[in-house]
C-alpha cells in the first residue's frame, strides 16, 4: 500500500471514530427527542402537549446532572416499546406515565 493509502485510510478511521463518539454522546437526546414526539403523537386528544414536553424535558435534565442518563436512556426505550403497537393512551394511562417520569430519580 502507498503512503498517501494508509494516510487516507487512517484520516477515514479518525473520521469515523469521531463520527461514532459523538453519536454515542447524543444518544440519550436522540431517544428522548423520538419518545417525546411518540408521547405526542400517542397522546388522548385536547391533551397537553406542553405539560408532555415539559415533563420529560425536565426529566432529561436531571437524569444528565444526576449522572443517571443510562438508565433514563433504558426507561425511555421500554416505554418506546411498550406504546409501538398502542393507537393512542387514555388520559389516566397518559397522566401515569407523566407521573413517573416528574418523579424518576
Amino acid at each position: 500500500m502507498s503512503k498517501k493509502m494508509v494516510t487516507a485510510f487512517a484520516v477515514l478511521l479518525i473520521a469515523g471514530l469521531a463520527a461514532l463518539l459523538a453519536l454515542k454522546s447524543h444518544t440519550v437526546e436522540i431517544v428522548h427527542a423520538v419518545v417525546v414526539n411518540y408521547l405526542v403523537q400517542k397522546a388522548p386528544e385536547g391533551y397537553d402537549q406542553e405539560r408532555i414536553k415539559l415533563v420529560l424535558n425536565g426529566a432529561l435534565v436531571r437524569a444528565e446532572k444526576g449522572g443517571y442518563s443510562d438508565r433514563y436512556l433504558e426507561r425511555l426505550k421500554k416505554v418506546f416499546q411498550s406504546l409501538e403497537k398502542r393507537q393512542a393512551l387514555e388520559t389516566g394511562e397518559m397522566d401515569k406515565l407523566l407521573a413517573e417520569f416528574s418523579n424518576q430519580e
